[in-house]
């Protein structure tokens, strides 16, 4: 049986402690952990101390760079905030340590192409945390277009309440802007059609994507509109398959699972009932976990997921027109 990888966390933030940290303490238990958690790192030292005590970290830091030199880990989880990620990560990728990484990478199309560049140039192991990529009805749908294919067209849609903040349009809209990118393949064209909300920096966003492949996709994407749904369709022939998030990206009032629809008929896969599966984490830490062992760099990587940020960039500052000109 394999040591368990010895690994340190950069960032002890409140998403970090909903989804990435129990993760990996399941990840550390059981007869035949995965990873050993020896330190946890964070600006605030008494949150911290407290994360460490609830989710089984060895030591405490405050200082990232003295926490990897002293503890030599084996892997890193760097969970900063999207405005620290590009500086935390120039420092890092450069050790050539396996690295998993929240997404976005950076907050600009030219510190996600240093990124890029530098996880090439130094061969790191990375993984960026685009959860979609991850959840087990997008897998299911992945795998339903590569049998079913070619893809015709895509629909998606993410709904939000009250998320007003102004750089929506990149920290979380990117999500289902890299899902269809998962599914479809390249971005060719993008057609951009933005409803600002009156006195506000925050404003809805109407995608048309056109694809290499010749599919086409349509995503709405808004903000404020009294509920939360996120769901995804895909059309091949005569055939169809659509996934329904479940919590906390759908209200628990929505439908949630899978729907295959094929002859006017419809077959349903009801989601997991459980939040780290159904959202993602527990793969998206498994598939990060699986690239190592294997040598094989992961899809979701920094090399790729610059094109996502590129394109959520875009679509933020409701560009229209061929992408590789923006």
């Amino acid at each position: 049986m394999p040591l368990p990888l010895r690994a340190v966390q950069i960032g002890a933030g409140a998403f970090c402690e909903r989804f990435h940290a129990p993760v990996l303490n399941r990840l550390a238990a059981g007869d035949a952990p995965r990873v050993a958690l020896q330190a946890v790192c964070d600006l605030n030292a008494e949150r911290a101390t407290g994360f460490a005590r609830k989710f089984g970290y060895a030591h405490v830091y405050s200082d990232f760079l003295r926490m990897v030199e002293e503890q030599k880990p084996e892997l890193i989880y760097c969970m900063v905030q999207p405005t620290a990620t590009a500086s935390a990560l120039e420092k890092l990728l450069p050790m050539g340590i396996p690295l998993f990484t929240e997404k976005p990478p950076g907050v600009t199309v030219a510190q996600a192409e240093r990124l890029a560049e530098l996880a090439e140039q130094y061969k790191t192991m990375n993984y960026v945390a685009f959860n979609r990529r991850a959840m087990p009805g997008l897998l299911h749908l992945k795998q339903w277009t590569e049998e079913n294919g070619p893809i015709r067209y895509m629909r998606a849609e993410m709904l939000r309440s009250q998320r007003m903040e102004p750089e929506f349009g990149v920290g979380t809209a990117i999500h289902p802007l890299d899902c269809l990118r998962f599914l479809g393949g390249e971005v060719s064209e993008v057609e951009t059609r933005c409803r600002p909300y009156l006195g506000t920096e925050a404003r809805n966003y109407l995608v048309r994507l056109h694809f290499h492949s010749g599919a086409v996709a349509d995503l709405a994407v808004l903000v404020d509109c009294g509920l939360r749904r996120e769901t995804y369709l895909v059309h091949a022939g005569r055939r169809m398959m659509e996934v329904g998030l479940g919590d906390p990206y759908s209200s628990s009032f929505c439908a949630q699972g899978e729907w295959r629809y094929q002859d006017n008929t419809v077959s349903t896969t009801d989601a997991s009932m459980d939040d780290l599966v159904a959202g993602g984490f527990l793969n998206e830490h498994n598939l990060f976990l699986d690239a190592i062992e294997s040598g094989q760099l992961p899809n979701c990587c920094l090399q790729d997921a610059r094109h996502s940020l590129r394109l959520a960039t875009a679509v933020h500052q409701q560009y229209s027109g061929p992408l590789n000109q923006f």
